[in-house]
């Protein structure tokens, strides 16, 4: 089976045109919009080549004007800096929810100090579990009722209950 030739194209704004220009070939072409591009470039690369369009594959690389891309390039900085921000956040988050249980405190009497809910701090709670567990493992709970098994597994985080007869409840 034989290779796809891969063609770099880059296109960049030129007055109310996209220039499209396939560098390898030293060719270019114009679209009316951006979403025109590859098609474009496909077009010109076959007609150059004498192929048809759908035999190779381009990858499109589309300039961003001068300021929309200053802003673009700081915009996407600062959303991994959040990213990391958020993620450290929610591990001293739980390291708080750790804290309060090992010295004694309910969900609820946590929930009341740290200004949440309960059943957040019970889900808190239960990720640190999950970060904690090694890959694979499950665990499985008995629910106050008796009646269901519900088992949490650090696979997803994913939540299923049984009845007695062990079948899988919906929407559980």
């Amino acid at each position: 089976m034989t290779e796809r030739k891969t063609y770099q194209v880059t296109a960049s704004k030129d007055g109310r045109w996209w220039l499209v220009q396939v560098p390898e070939l030293d060719t270019v072409g114009q679209a009316r919009n951006a979403a025109e591009v590859e098609e474009v470039a496909r077009e010109v690369i076959g007609l150059w080549l004498d192929l048809e369009p759908d035999t190779f594959d381009v990858a499109v690389s589309i300039e961003i004007p001068g300021e929309a891309r200053e802003a673009w390039e700081e915009a996407k900085q600062r959303a991994a800096v959040a990213r990391e921000e958020n993620a450290a956040a929610a591990a001293l988050a739980r390291r708080a929810v750790a804290s309060l249980r090992a010295d004694g405190l309910t969900f609820k009497d946590a929930g009341v100090v740290l200004g949440l809910s309960a059943q957040r701090v019970q889900q808190l709670a239960a990720d640190i579990e999950n970060v904690n567990a090694p890959a694979g493992y499950t665990k499985v709970v008995q629910a106050k009722s008796g009646r269901s098994n519900a088992t949490r597994s650090n696979a997803g985080g994913e939540t299923r209950a049984a009845n007695k007869s062990g079948r899988r409840r919906a929407g559980v």
